[in-house]
């Protein structure tokens, strides 16, 4: 059957895009051919031995409809997949496994542009968006009027009123093309998480787990707050045997090496309560639970020790 001459000059687009990259996942493999990973949802399920190109994955998430066209573009998919090579870096085989370097800019910039980019790029992100343009519409639609400014969260934005019906009635691949505006900006957030202090927690055994969002913020009010809150503290691990640590303790010393103090189960329960709703391993996930509810245990257990036995 004769081919249709607009059916031969289609590009082929990509329409899985994975929001935690294969490259990514591959360090934290259960197989030798780093093909497989364990997976364990903290919603219900049990436990599998997934294909690593079969998780954190979704169609066309970065490939919105072109209005010009009418066609998908996925240039910026074909962005991302160009920034993931540096996981296969040797400077990021290193980091896997050895003590570089963490004051050299080359790789805090390297670092800095892949955790900003992997947390502006995941799912969570796209639907914080959407929430505030909804949010943004209501109190448009409740005042009656367009404003000329608006204030949220501190910040002022300037509004066109007349680019607001464009604005007000964005479909989702309008919503999609705004974050991705947003994401190639990602180089702003990488250039705070450059001045925030480093160091790294090793482990001598593969400990650490990672998630379906493994850019872990942590606050002590429980909420995110901003990368430059002075009590923000960031997690990323790198593999089973290096996990990141970003905060802005100045008075402490920097790019500094620590040995995992336990194992690494406290760590470990911070990285999946900010999951979606995946764990990954590279060891069966049963084990990781068991390592977890065993250090809660310890930590209840101490906190009703009286204080004199709790020192000694």
């Amino acid at each position: 059957m004769k081919k249709n001459a607009n059916d031969q000059h289609k590009v082929q687009v990509t329409k899985r895009c994975h929001w935690v990259p294969q490259a990514y996942l591959r360090a934290f493999a259960a197989d030798e051919q780093l093909r497989k990973i364990w997976r364990f949802s903290k919603e219900a399920g049990e436990p599998e031995l997934k294909p690593i190109d079969k998780v954190a994955v979704s169609f066309y998430l970065y490939v919105p409809v072109d209005p010009a066209t009418g066609r998908r573009n996925d240039s910026f998919e074909q962005k991302l997949s160009g920034l993931e090579n540096w996981f296969g870096d040797p400077v990021w085989k290193m980091l896997q496994t050895d003590m570089v370097n963490l004051s050299w800019e080359p790789i805090r910039k390297m670092v800095s542009l892949l955790v900003a980019t992997m947390m502006l790029r995941n799912p969570r992100h796209f639907d914080f968006y959407k929430r505030w343009h909804q949010w943004l519409c209501d109190e448009v639609s409740t005042r009656g009027e367009v404003p000329a400014t608006f204030e949220h969260k501190g910040k002022t934005y300037e509004i066109d009123p007349s680019s607001w019906p464009a604005f007000r009635d964005a479909t989702e691949d309008d919503l999609k093309r705004n974050w991705i505006k947003e994401m190639n900006g990602s180089a702003h957030y990488a250039s705070m998480l450059m001045k925030m202090r480093w160091s790294v927690l090793c482990a001598e055994e593969p400990a650490f787990i990672t998630t379906d969002a493994p850019v872990t913020f942590i606050h002590p009010s429980l909420a995110f707050r901003g990368i430059n809150n002075p009590e923000t503290s960031i997690l990323f691990p790198i593999s089973p045997t290096r996990l990141l640590c970003m905060d802005h303790r100045m008075g402490e010393p920097g790019d500094q090496y620590y040995p995992l103090n336990g194992s690494g189960a406290a760590e470990n329960l911070l990285l999946w309560r900010n999951s979606l709703e995946y764990m990954f391993s590279h060891r069966h996930t049963d084990e990781v639970c068991e390592s977890m509810v065993a250090a809660e245990d310890q930590l209840k257990a101490a906190a009703q020790r009286p204080e004199g036995s709790r020192s000694a």
